[in-house]
């Protein structure tokens, strides 16, 4: 019988980084750091059509007995439910399991579940939901319908679960009581000046200063001032746009990745990055930038970059989201942000304040501290008697 079940989208075998969404990528770094801290894992994860329906993975157990869709929800807690696990940990993100059509199902099995942990990897105010969020999120609803139904699943998360976990200190003003546990990192292991050269020779950059802006191409990440601000500070800086389209967006078919090549010829964007180069890429960047305009979500690129020692540049609104350092702050226009680029650029030592201050902010941030904050979680959820488990939710 295993310790926990973990209700998560999971990569398909070879791959760590792969899937629909972000969320599987954690999903197996979590699972993995719970197994190397000595729990017994079982993810229940949705089927893949280069997956088998059961598996190991290491020390972890996947199985997949359901589709994504109106009733994975239930199929998943049905066989969560059939491990025997005493603790049941449920990786949320809207449409996670099936767009729209999935979410209805989420109360019932939250319900059935008992008391779960439930992770919330988006977190939005729904009185923030305005026509510019749905805009940016391509959410095909009008904005009073949206943020009703944002409201609404918050409200059963939080009347169901036994904790809410997010990721950010300021996801927790928005889910009162959630305890704040950080999104995981690999423990930090900067590359050393060889690998970096080696990593920039194997992805064919010359000695310009290399921005990175890694993941999936999305609206609300704010690769539109990445792209102005490169194209303003001219031919030393080399902007990558490392990663592929969206796959909710591909599905509907947007245009988005497409219409963001159009506006960055003088940027290079990859496609999506093989799993043997993602290291390469964060060893060879001078800088990872993440221009995010409205954060709604902890960063996994930025989980890599901070694991990997890349200096790392945030937005303003990135910044006070994760209580970062103000050294770690972008300007918020993009000739101010084409200036700094430039000047990084000139002064190479520049980045080294960075470096510093970016393992300052990793600091507690790698996978075994966080394996062990789940683990104590887990122990309260399965000792508490049930009317005290709403009580549970503090950092």
């Amino acid at each position: 019988m295993p310790d926990v079940a973990l209700i998560s989208p999971y990569p398909s075998p070879r791959e760590r980084h792969g899937g629909r969404s972000g969320v599987a990528a954690y999903g197996a770094a979590l699972a993995q750091a719970l197994s190397r801290r000595g729990a017994e894992v079982t993810v229940i994860a949705p089927q893949e059509t280069d997956a088998p329906e059961r598996a190991r993975d290491g020390a972890v157990t996947v199985v997949r007995p359901y589709r994504r869709g109106p009733g994975a929800l239930l199929r998943a807690a049905r066989a969560a439910r059939a491990t025997g696990a005493p603790v049941t940990h449920v990786q949320h993100e809207l449409f996670l399991y099936g767009g729209p059509s999935s979410v209805p199902a989420l109360p019932a099995a939250l319900h059935a579940l008992g008391d779960p942990v439930v992770t919330m990897h988006h977190v939005v105010d729904p009185a923030s939901v305005d026509d510019d969020f749905v805009r940016l999120h391509r959410v095909r609803a009008p904005r009073l319908v949206a943020r009703g139904g944002l409201a609404a699943v918050q409200r059963a998360i939080r009347r169901r679960a036994g904790a809410v976990i997010v990721h950010e200190p300021a996801f927790a003003e928005i889910v009162p009581d959630a305890a704040v546990v950080p999104h995981g990192m690999p423990p930090q292991r900067p590359a050393t000046g060889t690998e970096r050269a080696a990593a920039r020779a194997e992805l064919s950059l010359d000695d310009r200063l290399v921005v990175l802006c890694f993941g999936f191409l999305a609206p609300y990440k704010g690769l539109e001032l990445a792209l102005e601000a490169a194209a303003l500070a001219g031919p030393e800086v080399q902007l990558v746009v490392a990663g592929g389209e969206h796959p909710r967006l591909a599905e509907a078919g947007d245009g988005y990745a497409r219409e963001l090549r159009a506006r960055g010829p003088h940027a290079r964007f990859t496609g999506r990055v093989p799993e043997a180069q993602v290291a390469s890429w964060f060893a060879a960047a001078d800088v990872a930038m993440f221009p995010y305009p409205r954060p709604f979500a902890s960063s996994g690129p930025l989980a890599l970059a901070l694991g990997h020692g890349t200096p790392v540049l945030l937005s303003q609104a990135l910044a006070r989201c994760t209580a970062a350092p103000l050294a770690l702050t972008a300007p918020p226009t993009a000739p101010e942000l084409a200036e700094r680029l430039r000047a990084l650029a000139a002064d190479r030592d520049g980045l080294e304040p960075l470096r510093a201050r970016a393992a300052d902010f990793a600091a507690g941030r790698a996978w075994p501290a966080v394996a062990d904050r789940h683990l104590e979680l887990y122990e309260e959820v399965r000792r508490a008697e049930r009317p005290a488990r709403r009580r549970l939710r503090a950092a």
